[in-house]
C-alpha cells in the first residue's frame, strides 16, 4: 500500500529505516536496529488508536501512531506481534512523504477496528457514522490530539466547567501542541506551581506558597528580570543600527529555554541514567550540577541568568523512581562534602510518593485553577510571540520558535546539520494553540486530599495509557458540532518498560 524511508524517534535515538503499510499491519525495519530488539517492528492496524501529525526539528515532517495493547480475546483474532511501546514517532524526508504515508494508513478499512471497545457507547453514538464506527472514532482521536475539528475549544470548555482536571488539561495541551514522550526535545512541559520547599507544612490554602503563574520563570524575581530586560533592550538598540545583512540575532531576553533535552535528563537522571550518559558523552554531569533537591532547583530557576526551566509531568504523577537512586549509582560528591544520592525532600514531604501526591494536590488547588490560564497564555497562547510576549517578559532565542527558519532553503549539509542540532538541543517552543486571551476556569474545586489524589476524578490513571486520556477527553468534551488519544510512557534506566510502556 505504501513503502518508503522513515526515521523512528525515541529519546536521544534516531533510527533510519523503512516503513511499510499493508491492509492489515504497519511495519518498520530499522537500518541498524540500534535498540537491539527485533529486526522488524510491526503492529496490527486494527489496534492503532490515532494518527497524529507532529513536528520534528520544528518542521512538519513527523507522524505519531498511538497504539493499544489488544486484549487476550482480541489477540486470538489478530495474528502477529504488537509494537513494544504505546506510540511510535516517525519522521519523513518531507511533508509530502508524511502526508502520503498518513493517507495510506488512513485508507485501510481495518485501521482502528479494535479501538471502539474503549469508547463510551454514548460518545460513539453521537459521532454520526453510517458504516465504520472505528474509522470515525479514530478520526476523532486524531483531530483531538491535533487540536483540529473544534476539539480544542470543546476540551477547553470541559476544563472550564470542571469536567477535566488541571493535570489532564495541561497534558492535552502539550499533546495538541506537538509535544511527545518520544522526543526529549519536545518533552511535555508543566509549570512550577509550588515555591515553598522550606517549611514543614505545605498549606495549600495559603496563596503565598504558590508560584506567580502570571509570569514566566525568568520574571519571578525582579533583580534578575532587570538583567534580562537590559539584555533585550541592548540587543534591540544594536539591531536598529545594523544593516539588513547584519548577523545580529533577533533581540531576546533568555538565551536558554524552559524545556530542553538537558533539562529533561536533569530531572530524570536517576530513572534513566543511560540517557544521561549518552547525552553527556559517557559521563554524568558534575555533582553540583545534578538534580539534588527541589529547593536548590527552585533557587537556581529563579536566580541564575542561565536557568529558567519549568517542570515535567512526572512531578505530578505516580512513579517516584526519578527521585530515588534505586540503582545506587555513583553520582559523586558535592562541594559541601555530601554525596549525590536520593533527591533531598522538602520538610513537608515524608516520602518521595508523598511529595508527588502533594505536588499533584497543589496542581489541582483553587489558586492554580484560578490562575492557570495565565501560564497557558505564556506557553501555548497569545503571549508566546509578538508584542504581547515582549510585554510579558517572555522572549526566547528566535530559533526556538516554529517558522524562524526555512530549512528547505539551506543548501549546505553542514549548515543544515548545525541548525538542526541547535534546534534539538537548545529548546523548542510548543506550537501556538491560542491567539487570544485564554479564559479562566469557571470552577475552583477544593484541593484534593494528597492521600487520595491519584484517584481524583479517575482521570490521571487514564492519562498513563496510550489511549486512556484521549478517551476520557472525548467523553468529557463530547463530539464537535461540525465533526463526526494520549500517551505517557516513562523513561527508566536502559529503556526498560515502566508505568505505561517503553519508549526506547
Amino acid at each position: 500500500m505504501w513503502e518508503g524511508p522513515a526515521v523512528q524517534l525515541s529519546p536521544l535515538i534516531r533510527e533510519p529505516g523503512r516503513l511499510a503499510v499493508t491492509d492489515q499491519r504497519v511495519y518498520f525495519q530499522p537500518l541498524h536496529n540500534i535498540s537491539g530488539d527485533t529486526p522488524v517492528r510491526s503492529h496490527p492496524l486494527a489496534a492503532v488508536a490515532a494518527l497524529v501529525r507532529r513536528r520534528s526539528s520544528l518542521q512538519p515532517v513527523g507522524l505519531e501512531l498511538f497504539m493499544i495493547n489488544p486484549s487476550l480475546e482480541l489477540k486470538q483474532q489478530l495474528t502477529g506481534p504488537v509494537w513494544d511501546a504505546p506510540s511510535a514517532f516517525l519522521t519523513f524526508r518531507s511533508e509530502a512523504d508524511r502526508e502520503a504515508a498518513r493517507a495510506a494508513l488512513a485508507a485501510q478499512p481495518t485501521l482502528g477496528m479494535a479501538v471502539s471497545s474503549l469508547m463510551p457507547t454514548s460518545t460513539l453514538g453521537n459521532l454520526n457514522q453510517p458504516q465504520h464506527p472505528h474509522s470515525q472514532q479514530l478520526v476523532a482521536a486524531g483531530q483531538l490530539l491535533e487540536a483540529a475539528g473544534g476539539w480544542l475549544q470543546r476540551v477547553m470548555m470541559a476544563w472550564q466547567l470542571g469536567k477535566v482536571s488541571n493535570f489532564d488539561y495541561l497534558l492535552y495541551l502539550n499533546l495538541a501542541a506537538g509535544r511527545s514522550f518520544n522526543d526529549l526535545a519536545q518533552w511535555p512541559v508543566f509549570p512550577w506551581v509550588v515555591k515553598d520547599y522550606k517549611n514543614a507544612v505545605l498549606d495549600l490554602g495559603n496563596d503565598s506558597v504558590f508560584r506567580d503563574l502570571k509570569k514566566p520563570m525568568g520574571a519571578q524575581t525582579e533583580d534578575r528580570l532587570r538583567i534580562f530586560r537590559q539584555r533585550y533592550h541592548d540587543m534591540e538598540s544594536i539591531a536598529q543600527h545594523t544593516d539588513a545583512a547584519g548577523d545580529m540575532p533577533k533581540p531576546f531576553m533568555y538565551g536558554t529555554h524552559y524545556s530542553t533535552p538537558g533539562y529533561v535528563m536533569f530531572w530524570l537522571v536517576r530513572a534513566a541514567p543511560g540517557h544521561m550518559l549518552r547525552l553527556q558523552a559517557g559521563k554524568f554531569d558534575a555533582p553540583d550540577r545534578l538534580f539534588n533537591s527541589l529547593q536548590d532547583s527552585w533557587d537556581s530557576a529563579t536566580s541564575s541568568t542561565t536557568d529558567v526551566k519549568e517542570l515535567i509531568p512526572e512531578f505530578y504523577m505516580l512513579g517516584a523512581d526519578f527521585l530515588v537512586n534505586g540503582s545506587q549509582l555513583a553520582f559523586g560528591m558535592r562541594q559541601n562534602g555530601k554525596p549525590v544520592n536520593d533527591v533531598v525532600l522538602p520538610p513537608w514531604a515524608t516520602t518521595p510518593e508523598n511529595l508527588l501526591a502533594k505536588h499533584r494536590a497543589a496542581l489541582e488547588a483553587p489558586y492554580v485553577s484560578a490562575n492557570l490560564h495565565h501560564w497557558i497564555d505564556l506557553i501555548f497562547g497569545y503571549k508566546q510571540t509578538g508584542p504581547a510576549a515582549v510585554e510579558a517578559d517572555n522572549v526566547f532565542y528566535h530559533l526556538t520558535y516554529e517558522g524562524a527558519v526555512d530549512t528547505s532553503k539551506i543548501t549546505g549539509l553542514q549548515e543544515l546539520k548545525a541548525l538542526e542540532t541547535q534546534i534539538n538541543e537548545f529548546g523548542q517552543t510548543p506550537k501556538q494553540l491560542f491567539s487570544h486571551l485564554h479564559p479562566p476556569r469557571l470552577v475552583q474545586p477544593p484541593a484534593p486530599d494528597p492521600a487520595t489524589v491519584f484517584s481524583y476524578g479517575d482521570t490521571q490513571q487514564a492519562a498513563a495509557t496510550s489511549t486512556g486520556s484521549s478517551t476520557h477527553l472525548l467523553a468529557a468534551a463530547g463530539p464537535p458540532a461540525s465533526s463526526s488519544s494520549s500517551s505517557k510512557p516513562r523513561l527508566k534506566g536502559g529503556g526498560e518498560d515502566a508505568a505505561g510502556g517503553s519508549i526506547c
